[in-house]
């Protein structure tokens, strides 16, 4: 058994040389690209490839996802499938990609949707854990593989957290299904800094930026720094007028996200991409 390969990334990326992040050959997305895994042996991975379709995808390169051996700007593209989950530290997977991409080049991610997979009964992961996970270190406890847990929100938010353009969002992938696709347009004009607290600092300039006391709202109002948001500060106390106003900006946030999204998807069914 063989999954469908996917319109959308043909559309973009057929013609083009790239990475695939832990690709695997009941999942081929047919396209030019080398292979990059963690290992070359025979894994349990492996052996469910083979179960599945009589085949495991080769691996070109073996090294971590996440510290490639390539050249800045050195590849049209990187793709990946049901994969970034996987990362304790998904922030750094996805710089690292980032960095290995030509100017003009393009992130290709589908991951695993919270409502449409195993993940259901879990919490979402925040904006804020995985700022604190790129910054410490800290590995979270999971049951399973998978690290972190989505919706299509929660990756649009942490991209635009980068700086990063979102080219294209399907809410359900035209692969699989069961998860969601986000991709990005390279530009390293605004690459993000691997300087973390620089990078907060420039965010804070802005009068649409994370709200370090809970990463899911946004907010106009000043906010405390990072450390103190990591350090568990107890003076993060807000009155009942900002709980109100907090709420408020949530919902103000949710309702822009659901409108790129829709605006999105409009698109790609105008372009015939799903």
């Amino acid at each position: 058994m063989k999954f469908k390969e996917s319109a959308l990334a043909h559309k973009l990326l057929d013609g083009l040389d790239g990475l695939e992040i832990g690709g695997s050959a009941h999942n081929s997305f047919g396209l030019k690209t080398r292979n990059v895994d963690y290992t070359a042996e025979l894994t349990c991975f492996k052996q469910e490839e083979i179960k599945l379709c009589g085949e495991a995808l080769p691996v070109d390169i073996v090294s971590p996802g996440d510290k490639l051996p390539l050249d800045d700007s050195s590849v049209d593209f990187v793709i990946s499938s049901h994969v970034i989950e996987h990362f304790p530290d998904p922030i750094k997977a996805l710089k690292e990609w980032y960095r290995v991409v030509k100017p003009g080049g393009y992130l290709y991610i589908i991951a695993p949707h919270k409502e449409r997979t195993f993940d259901k009964g879990r919490n979402r992961s925040t904006l804020a854990e995985l700022i604190e996970r790129h910054e410490t270190g800290k590995v979270p406890e999971t049951l399973n593989d998978h690290c972190s847990v989505w919706i299509t929100e929660d990756f649009v938010e942490l991209v635009g957290w980068l700086g990063w353009n979102v080219l294209h969002v399907q809410d359900v992938d035209d692969k699989v299904g069961n998860g969601f696709t986000i991709v990005v347009q390279v530009a390293k004009d605004n690459a993000p800094s691997l300087n973390v607290a620089a990078s907060v600092a420039k965010r804070s300039a802005s009068p649409l930026q994370p709200a370090w006391a809970n990463p899911q709202r946004y907010t106009q109002a000043t906010q405390p720094s990072p450390a103190a948001f990591f350090s568990g500060s107890s003076d993060l106390q807000p009155s009942n007028k900002l709980m109100e106003l907090q709420k408020e900006n949530e919902r103000l946030r949710r309702a822009i996200t659901d409108l790129i999204i829709e605006k999105q998807m409009l698109k790609d069914i105008a372009q015939g991409h799903v």
